[in-house]
């Protein structure tokens, strides 16, 4: 482990990832960061999907936005530019070769290895920064809310007359292996609206989840509210953090839930939640442990019954517990 001289380091790179839920895990290492080196510069290099996440952010000095899909000159000409900083630590979290170019006085090991207590992946992301000296790796993720995007929440509510209980349902997911039934869906929500008078807002940040919202709408015999489409990643981190409750597969909302401290209610099939589950005191994951769950595939052998055999019953005896007292 290197010895570090903190008052050396004048400025850093994070070099985080592509999608929004893994970006909003690597979030605790920039907050880790900004404590450690007080004072010092911190740039973030970012995929385009995740600029709304950081181009707010006050601890965020100058924002890279990177789309791998350039190319090799254009990639050469940013290595060039980043080069000229003259950065000092680089910590990045996608193992890429910028690190070898930058040629900082400091960079994470492409090559990482983790004790074995070490599974999730926020956790995973943080243990990188203990080879440059830093012990105390227990932050959680966060986002960034100025007050036009709570001004904008504010208003959005108003409008639609949404009244608490407040349920977000994002029933979306990037594959389809990680969304729960359609029919499963709108049951809880009826369920919800019928016994705990709840008010419940559909979200989402995929291209696919307008249309998944409206399937789940129109299966459903009470009012609901689809704000798919009508928020940016904060103003959709605002809005889960006034929320009682939210009710996600394993997807971008569901972390942007954790990272605003809102109880999190996930539906987990294929995906293994000690990896990627919420990670708030009351969170709660529903998911069927079958012979060949979790197998982190990208196709299922088996009909998705990891998913099918999860009632709609049970999710919504889990989420009226988690709502309990806010009525």
């Amino acid at each position: 482990m290197p010895v570090i001289d903190k008052a050396q380091i004048r400025r850093m790179l994070v070099i985080t990832l592509s999608n929004i839920g893994d970006i909003i895990l690597t979030t605790p290492v920039i907050r880790t960061l900004s404590k450690e080196f007080p004072g010092s510069r911190i740039d973030v290099m970012v995929g385009p999907n995740g600029k709304d996440i950081f181009d707010k952010d006050p601890r965020i000095f100058k924002l890279v936005v990177y789309d791998k899909r350039i190319s090799i000159t254009e990639k050469r000409r940013l290595q060039l530019k980043l080069r000229k900083l003259k950065y000092d630590l680089v910590a990045d979290l996608r193992n890429t070769v910028f690190p070898f170019f930058l040629a900082p006085k400091y960079r994470t090991s492409p090559i990482q290895s983790f004790p074995k207590e070490i599974v999730h992946k926020k956790e995973r992301h943080l243990y990188r920064l203990f080879s440059f000296g830093i012990e105390d790796l227990n932050e959680r993720s966060y986002i960034h809310i100025t007050k036009e995007d709570e001004y904008y929440v504010d208003d959005l509510l108003k409008t639609n007359a949404v009244t608490g209980p407040v349920v977000v349902v994002s029933p979306g997911a990037k594959s389809h292996l990680k969304r729960w039934t359609i029919e499963g869906f709108a049951e809880v929500c009826d369920g919800l609206i019928g016994e705990c008078a709840a008010s419940i807002v559909f979200a989402g940040t995929g291209p696919d989840d307008k249309e998944i919202a409206l399937s789940v709408a129109r299966k459903m015999k009470n009012k609901c509210h689809d704000f798919v489409g009508k928020t940016n990643i904060r103003q959709l981190a605002s809005l889960l953090k006034r929320s009682n409750l939210l009710i996600s597969n394993d997807s971008a909302p569901m972390h942007l839930g954790c990272a605003v401290g809102t109880k999190v209610l996930a539906i987990f099939g294929p995906t293994d939640p000690r990896k990627y589950g919420p990670t708030g005191e009351f969170d709660a994951v529903i998911n069927k442990k079958l012979f060949c769950s979790p197998c982190e595939v990208a196709a299922c052998k088996y009909g998705h019954e990891c998913m099918k055999l999860i009632s709609a019953d049970e999710v919504l005896d889990r989420a009226k517990m988690m709502i309990e007292g806010y009525e």
